[in-house]
């Protein structure tokens, strides 16, 4: 990962989506979710209200903490195609 005061040049790649997400991973809770807040953001349009923001945030902190498990949008989509094709 370049450090604060590199840059790329042309002897360099960008990194693929694996590379960022694996160094995204490596970083502490709080930087984690500042770049999940700026990912966000980025392809979300408008603001978020600071209600939306509170509950963004309360469950980064637990799936963090492995108090709550997260659902593959692959089997979310699967369970709600099955429910509404009865």
């Amino acid at each position: 990962m370049l450090g604060e005061d590199e840059t790329l040049t042309e002897n360099h790649m960008p990194m693929t989506k694996d590379q960022v997400l694996t160094e995204a991973l490596a970083l502490d809770p709080i930087e984690r979710d500042e770049v999940a807040q700026s990912l966000l953001q980025s392809i979300v349009p408008g603001e978020f209200e600071p209600e939306q923001l509170t509950e963004i945030h309360r469950r980064i902190e637990a799936i963090d903490a492995g108090n709550s498990q997260s659902i593959p949008g692959e089997q979310v989509m699967r369970e709600l195609r099955e429910r509404f094709q009865q």
